[in-house]
């Protein structure tokens, strides 16, 4: 995919796919580019949005059900995606800021992070009905999401591999730590 040629289309669709693919190919430089780019916050959020939405749209196709009910678990996952992002992304930074002290900004580890979430867009093949289809979209979208954020924590804070994916382990950790305390649905 080409680099988009006009710079002063900070919002268009262009520049968020490329974005998107370029995050998903781990490469260094837009993770980097991401951070000091204020104006990609919204398009991260966005991308955040649509990793939620395909897991939430993938699982409920997958479990079946009427429209409504996959509308209302696309909706939900969407939501819940978001919540769960947001909670990531500030264990991450209290990780990299305080443990390995890092230098960027909250926002500035926002960008990439969401961004590395492109990848989950793979949790949209969960809903199609054959046996090893759906459980290779969800190990392939859990596994290159978790790859791509140990790059973008690695090149959003100056980190070497080593730090970024220890600080990737520790907030697994604390997730499943927090997730164990929910009560159960």
């Amino acid at each position: 995919m080409l680099a988009p040629q006009d710079s002063s289309s900070m919002g268009s669709p262009r520049l968020f796919l490329y974005r998107m693919v370029r995050a998903a190919r781990l490469d260094g430089h837009i993770f980097t580019s991401l951070r000091d780019d204020e104006s990609a916050t919204g398009q991260s959020l966005l991308v955040l949005a649509l990793a939620g939405l395909s897991f939430g749209f993938g699982l409920a196709a997958l479990v079946g059900g009427d429209l409504i009910g996959v509308l209302v678990g696309s909706v939900a996952g969407m939501a819940v995606g978001v919540l769960v992002g947001f909670v990531w992304l500030s264990l991450t930074y209290l990780v990299a800021t305080r443990l390995f002290k890092g230098t960027s900004s909250y926002w500035g580890l926002t960008r990439p992070l969401f961004f590395a979430t492109s990848p989950a867009l793979f949790f949209l093949l969960m809903s199609i009905p054959a046996w090893p289809i759906h459980d290779l979209a969800r190990s392939l979208g859990v596994g290159w999401t978790a790859v791509s954020s140990v790059f973008a924590v690695k090149n959003a804070m100056g980190f070497d591999a080593q730090r970024s994916l220890v600080t990737f382990i520790i907030v697994a950790l604390a997730m499943l730590i927090i997730y164990g305390f929910l009560p159960p649905l």
